[in-house]
């Protein structure tokens, strides 16, 4: 999955926290983010956790915008 965020300085902590929930997230530059969900059992499952997580984290950083796209 491809997480693009509108601040390139959220990434840092972004991924922080990707990492700190089990995920794999892979720089694809200063803005997007490719993330692997090693425990879900299938792409939709990935899809639906990543998406619970990240309106979360979005919810702590209500100025940062995130788009999570199929990759």
């Amino acid at each position: 999955m491809r997480v693009e965020l509108s601040d390139s300085a959220c990434l840092s902590p972004l991924v922080d926290d990707l990492l700190r929930g089990g995920c794999l997230p892979t720089r694809v530059d200063e803005t997007t983010l490719e993330v692997f969900h090693p425990y879900a059992a299938d792409a939709e499952e990935a899809q639906i956790e990543l998406a619970f997580f990240l309106r979360a984290w979005q919810s702590a950083h209500p100025g940062v915008e995130l788009t999570l796209a199929a990759g």
